[in-house]
């Protein structure tokens, strides 16, 4: 799904070298949609908010977070305006400290209102096999799915010949 960015990339750290900052993060990426009427702008503007509140209170393990704008979800046939968020956490105890930020006294009233507006919301959790590609240098995602009947590693071995010498990240439910 090629994208839109939306929004504002922040990085949460202190000054270490780039390959120590992203070492194998694991991401939780969270798809939405507005419900139908609900203006764009307006929900974008929302959406806004949010992460800028979050970005004023960051949970600890916070690395970074983005959202981008795309014409469909993955998962869905229909086409559509939809939004996908990614939030870089630490670890798993960082992923619990993002869940309580969310809807901490500093960020409920920003999260509600573009929760409020939100149809079709769906997440997972994801960690990196490969790659080092800040997040505000993502430019699109490609989804898929392994074959059935084919091991895992011959499915990540003919990814990373795939993704040859570009600048990729790799990410496993």
């Amino acid at each position: 799904m090629k994208k839109l960015r939306l929004g504002m990339a922040f990085y949460l750290g202190g000054k270490r070298r780039r390959s120590q900052f992203m070492r194998l993060p694991l991401a939780y990426v969270f798809w939405h949609k507005p419900h139908g009427g609900i203006p764009q702008k307006l929900y974008e503007e929302r959406l806004l908010a949010f992460q800028r509140s979050l970005r004023a209170h960051p949970p600890d393990g916070l690395l970074d977070a983005l959202s981008f704008r795309g014409n469909a979800l993955p998962w869905l046939r229909r086409r559509s305006p939809a939004y996908e968020d990614w939030y870089l956490v630490r670890d798993f105890q960082s992923l619990g400290a993002l869940n309580e930020a969310a809807v901490s006294a500093a960020n409920r009233r920003p999260h509600d209102e573009v929760a409020r507006e939100s149809s079709v919301v769906a997440g997972g959790v994801y960690r990196r096999r490969s790659g080092d590609l800040r997040l505000q240098d993502a430019i699109f995602s490609t989804w898929i799915r392994k074959p059935a009947r084919m091991a895992y590693q011959e499915f990540l071995s003919s990814l990373s010949s795939l993704a040859g010498d570009r600048e990729t990240d790799l990410w496993q439910r």
